[in-house]
């Protein structure tokens, strides 16, 4: 996809969903355990899309970077 395509709210839909899981991880239980079964596995997700966006590395990145 075209990063020109992209709109700011599709540019944030990954951390704004990571940190609803993180407020969700903080409330009480049983709520916590759902936020932390999703955080695990989507914090290396995230981290893979901030090296992408960030630092032009890997499947996210930017053809145009490369």
């Amino acid at each position: 996809m075209a990063s020109d395509n992209r709109s700011p709210l599709t540019k944030l839909l990954v951390p704004a969903g990571t940190l609803y899981l993180v407020w969700l991880a903080l409330r009480p239980p049983p709520a916590r355990w759902v936020g932390l079964a999703c955080l695990a596995v989507v914090v290396p997700l995230v981290i893979g899309w901030l090296l992408g966006n960030l630092a032009g590395v890997g499947p996210w990145a930017d053809p145009e970077t490369r």
